[in-house]
């Protein structure tokens, strides 16, 4: 397996659990792999693990705390992307984005922040009802995207660093390295 990294953003307490509890409840009705909720910073960083955990550090003293807003629940068309809450391109994660990738020597690229509630290759069927149930229950019908958690969204306090082999589709292998609160 290629050694590979990935920045995670995760949620806390309320939002933590109860977004915790959809993607447990996603897994278990695709037969998909469980994992924890999160808006990915940066995929796919390889090299030395100190040195990256270094880097890290370092890019979490320059960035400061930031507010994550969702927008809606979405489907996608790859197993990372499969089914998943948009997150507003705001200001502030958008240069946290374009910093962590620069600070990993990354070329610039698109960058779509989302937290995603399955990991699967399903069918558009398949992912139409897991993306409408998702919907469901976090928000509740009729509500307009207002119920889900007091304020839709959560503020960015740390970033951690994840063991995370993409030939992995089990996620077995997958493990919090390091965790670095924001500045």
């Amino acid at each position: 397996m290629t050694e590979n990294y990935s920045i995670w953003i995760k949620p806390s307490g309320y939002k933590y659990n109860k977004l915790q509890q959809e993607i447990a409840t996603q897994a278990k009705e695709y037969g998909a792999p469980l994992f924890e909720p999160h808006v990915t910073l940066l995929p796919d960083i390889q090299g030395d693990e100190e040195q990256i955990i270094a880097t890290m550090q370092q890019l979490a003293q320059e960035t400061k705390k930031f507010r994550i807003n969702f927008l809606n629940v979405v489907q996608g068309s790859s197993f990372h992307k499969c089914v998943y809450i948009l997150v507003a391109k705001e200001q502030a994660i958008m240069a946290a984005g374009a910093a962590a990738q620069q600070a990993f020597g990354k070329a610039p690229a698109d960058y779509m922040p989302h937290l995603s509630l399955l990991y699967a290759d399903v069918d558009d069927t398949a992912c139409t009802a897991s993306q409408q149930a998702a919907v469901q229950r976090l928000y509740g019908e009729g509500s307009d995207y207002k119920t889900l958690l007091t304020d839709n969204g959560f503020v960015a306090e740390a970033i951690s660093l994840w063991y995370t082999p993409v030939e992995d589709r089990s996620l077995a292998s997958w493990k919090q390295v390091a965790e670095c609160p924001l500045s």
